[in-house]
């Protein structure tokens, strides 16, 4: 189930060799093959791989657009949406950073999405966005809606909402921040929460919010200094996949 307990599976070989980073797997509705999502480089670009049988042997990727931060929303009729992030973007006053979110299209699997505009789709810098459809049928974008320059990063979670997946809403800041909770009650207040990724049940309803975490203190058993310094982030040595599971929401 979505509480685990979780088990890493055998590494040998991995399914895709280093730098290849912000996974983002999908099940296609046409066919049911699975899709990862990867960036193969610190930048990009983005690639796709294709999975007929549950992720047990894949595909070779392919590189499908020259940017990074995939967030692909497959549709019923074969094509994929792919939301990204474009960089040096002129974001509206004020803003901390010039990162923005983007879309292009990809109408097949067998070839490159089309080149990408890099036109923002709400006026708020972000990246790592991710699309879902709810129960009800309405579009939802979970995002980083505080990257690179933008300190501190506590209240990072960004949420923009959609009757049809193009004409997006302002985004609400705040939609997850970096406190982390357990299920002992206790908690731990960290410099950044990214990657968010909502799974959801077979009705649309979200069940968990999966998330990047890092630069945490009590985690690193480091008293010293204070969270927000910078201190603590340590690359990959320091962060983590947290799963939170979500409250049972009104009908």
């Amino acid at each position: 189930s979505i509480e685990g307990p979780y088990q890493r599976l055998a590494s040998d070989p991995v399914i895709l060799p280093p730098e290849h980073h912000n996974p983002s797997i999908h099940v296609k509705p046409t066919t049911g093959d699975y899709h990862l999502f990867t960036i193969s480089g610190p930048t990009g670009p983005i690639e796709r791989m294709i999975s007929s049988d549950e992720g047990k042997t894949w595909g070779s990727p392919k590189t499908v657009s020259p940017r990074q931060n995939p967030g692909p929303l497959m549709m019923k009729d074969g094509s994929t949406y792919l939301f990204y992030r474009a960089d040096g973007l002129d974001i509206p006053y004020p803003t901390c950073s010039n990162e923005g979110i983007s879309v292009t299209h990809c109408p097949s699997d067998d070839g490159p999405c089309n080149p990408p505009n890099d036109m923002l789709i709400f006026g708020h810098t972000g990246e790592d966005p991710s699309v879902f459809v709810d129960h009800r049928g309405n579009y939802h974008m979970l995002f980083n809606a505080l990257p690179y320059k933008c300190v501190p990063k506590f209240e990072q979670g960004g949420h923009a909402w959609s009757a049809d997946g193009f004409n997006w809403s302002d985004p609400r800041i705040g939609a997850f921040d970096t406190t982390v909770k357990f299920t002992d009650g206790t908690d731990m207040k960290c410099e950044r929460r990214e990657r968010p990724q909502m799974v959801t049940g077979k009705d649309g309803r979200p069940v968990a919010l999966v998330s990047a975490v890092t630069g945490c203190p009590k985690g690193l058993g480091d008293p010293s200094g204070s969270v927000g310094d910078g201190k603590f982030y340590r690359g990959a040595d320091d962060s983590f996949t947290l799963v939170q599971k979500m409250t049972k929401a009104a009908e």
